[in-house]
């Protein structure tokens, strides 16, 4: 500035305050301010780099990654995790973002304080783990109504593959297939007595124990107190199976209402596990008279029911011979045998067991429980 300049200025103070208070408020203003001679500027560049696309903005110094970012309108998106079956999304934020400053790695909150290359890394999504599991494929049920005995379905085998997380299932593959139950067609025969416990009941297991068999008892409930309890007890004491009979053996059973069908059927299995602790395989209607709604409860109970191939027709008191002989006339391979240990007079019936038991075992028969028959054989490999 000159001397005249500067005589000038003295000579008009306020004006020269004026020019210099709208200077600096230029200054300030347009970012840009005045320093030993220097030009400073408040306002840095940035260059985002995301999707290898890269962006430029210009930010106050101090600003923060974030606002970097939403300057050039860049949302990074963290990889997600998806469902192995339907691509559905299990975690938004399964892989977070990578985000670097001139090379270093940083958070959103980073402040800028100079020129800086800012670099997104958007990790992809992720598809959850597949986990396999190997499936035991339930065999096709037994019939509900058996005459004679049944070998069980064999289960089968599958592998599943499912999603680790989320459990949905992808694909299941079916190595092995169940195998349908079979009847039985081997030499085998089973032992079934009715209407016990009675009081001859302990002779009829003196035999079969002398014998080493094994039978199937269908109790009427009703007499299963005292000395009949005592019985039930030693039958399975000793080996034998029971079979539900109902609580007081009612052969009309079919034709009367559910409530009484209840009465007899599930009456009888609930004083089974009651007074013995056990819920028998199968229900033998008395007199075989059955109907839809009797099946029906027995299969709603978890039973099948057992009917026969050899009636004896023991009930009617025949002599020991025609007993021996209606056994030994009728049997055939996975036969069940129709005998009685109660209701009446059953001497005739203990008279011809010994010789029953001897002649089926000298023509090659097995004595079997019926729900202790080996499941159909298995696939050859």
């Amino acid at each position: 500035m000159s001397l005249v300049g500067a005589r000038h200025l003295r000579r008009r103070p306020g004006g020269v305050l004026l020019v210099l208070v709208a200077a600096l408020a230029l200054t300030a203003a347009s970012g840009v301010a005045l320093l030993g001679g220097a030009v400073r500027t408040n306002k840095i560049s940035v260059i985002v780099v995301a999707g290898g696309t890269p962006r430029i903005a210009k930010i106050a110094k101090r600003a923060t990654v974030a606002d970097a970012l939403e300057e050039v309108e860049v949302a990074p998106r963290p990889g997600r995790l998806l469902s192995l079956g339907t691509a559905k999304v299990l975690d938004p934020a399964f892989r977070p973002v990578t985000l670097t400053v001139n090379g270093l790695r940083v958070g959103l909150d980073r402040p800028l304080l100079a020129d800086a290359t800012i670099e997104v890394g958007e990790p992809p999504d992720e598809t959850e783990a597949v986990v396999e599991r190997k499936v035991d494929l339930p065999p096709p049920p037994m019939p509900d109504v058996i005459n004679g005995m049944w070998h069980p379905g064999r289960p089968g085998r599958a592998l599943s593959r499912k999603g680790a997380v989320s459990d949905e299932v992808v694909s299941v593959e079916q190595p092995v297939a169940p195998l349908p139950p079979a009847p039985v067609t081997e030499k085998m025969v089973a032992l079934t007595f009715d209407d016990g416990p009675w009081p001859g009941t302990p002779e009829f297991l003196r035999i079969l124990r002398e014998k080493d068999v094994k039978a199937t008892f269908c109790v009427v409930t009703r007499l299963m107190k005292g000395a009949g309890l005592d019985m039930a007890k030693a039958a399975l004491a000793e080996g034998h199976h029971l079979c539900n009979h109902t609580v007081n053996h009612d052969v009309s059973l079919p034709g009367k209402p559910q409530k009484a069908i209840d009465e007899e059927i599930i009456g009888a299995n609930t004083q089974l596990q009651d007074r013995l602790g056990i819920k028998p395989a199968y229900y033998r209607p008395p007199g075989g008279k059955l109907g839809p709604n009797v099946i029906a409860t027995a299969k709603a109970q978890g039973q099948q029911v057992l009917l026969w191939t050899v009636d004896t027709k023991d009930f009617t008191k025949p002599p020991r011979e025609a007993i021996v002989g209606s056994v030994l006339g009728q049997v055939k391979p996975g036969g069940v045998v129709l005998m009685h240990d109660g209701g009446g007079d059953r001497s005739a019936t203990l008279a011809a067991l010994p010789e029953v038991i001897d002649r089926l075992r000298a023509d090659g028969y097995e004595f079997v429980l019926p729900d202790a028959v080996a499941p159909v054989p298995a696939a050859p490999a």
